[in-house]
């Protein structure tokens, strides 16, 4: 296996890891071994790992997360506020849609490979930007597969085929979003540096970084904002689908979002050999 192959894999065991669900049950399962030997230390590392569980699956909780995140994803742009950016001196050139996965069911049809519901709900609200805006598309995304089709060939067929959205660019190298910013940058640079992002709120923060870290100016178009609370309800404290999934968002951008900043940290600092 190559060595980008296997780092791309080491990277995926460790996220799997280190967020819930998987990671309370880890500490649960220490807990319990360890008792055999320290039954009191046990019990404590197996409650902690118990009450995190029941935490990371309520949804209260991971709307609360998440609501933390997606503040650093700025405001919904609505029409009127994109043909003012398209007025601005610096306005944007480009608009870039970021995937977020697919989906494969050889029984589907027509298409069995097809972007999976967080992909589709970008590339339909990149759509509408689109129609408002005028601006030419970029969709990013490489394989999460290699036997399978790009995310990006994916939702260029979407919105080709089905939403009359011209795509002028694929990036269908990168995989992850790092690889999004950087690969996006070597097909609009150096002609579209100010351009629109869209993506998911809650990957709005994590995205800017990155975009800016590769040379381009986004500005944020998000949608899909997850920390909006429920109605109040005693259930909602209650371990859930929508739940885990919500707190496994939240975990799994704020823990990016932290190595982000670390591996930003640590390049600045490090000496600079001639």
């Amino acid at each position: 296996m190559p060595s980008a192959e296997l780092a791309f894999a080491a990277r995926r065991v460790a996220e799997f890891l280190l967020l819930p669900p998987a990671a309370p049950l880890l500490l649960i399962a220490i807990g319990l071994a360890a008792s055999v030997r320290r039954p009191r230390g046990g019990r404590i590392v197996a409650t902690i790992g118990l009450v995190l569980a029941l935490l990371t699956s309520s949804l209260v909780v991971g709307q609360w997360l998440i609501g933390r995140i997606e503040q650093g994803a700025g405001q919904a742009q609505g029409e009127r506020e994109l043909r003012a950016l398209l007025a601005r001196p610096d306005a944007p050139t480009a608009i870039v849609i970021l995937a977020g996965g697919t989906r494969f069911d050889s029984r589907e049809r027509p298409d069995p490979e097809r972007p999976n519901q967080r992909t589709t709900e970008r590339v339909l609200y990149g759509a509408w930007v689109a129609q408002v805006t005028g601006l030419p598309v970029l969709v990013s995304g490489g394989k999460p597969n290699p036997e399978r089709s790009a995310e990006a060939v994916l939702m260029k067929r979407l919105l080709e085929q089905r939403l009359a959205t011209p795509v002028r660019w694929v990036e269908d190298r990168s995989r992850d979003t790092e690889g999004n910013a950087r690969e996006s940058a070597r097909l609009l640079l150096p002609a579209h540096r100010r351009i629109l992002l869209v993506t998911h709120a809650y990957h709005m923060p994590r995205a800017l970084r990155a975009f800016e870290h590769a040379g381009l100016r986004p500005i944020a178009a998000p949608h899909g904002f997850l920390g909006t609370p429920s109605p109040e309800s005693p259930l909602g404290w209650l371990p859930s689908a929508a739940g885990v999934e919500t707190n496994w968002l939240a975990a799994h951008e704020g823990i990016g979002g932290l190595w982000y900043r670390w591996r930003a940290q640590w390049a600045a600092a490090a000496p600079v050999l001639d």
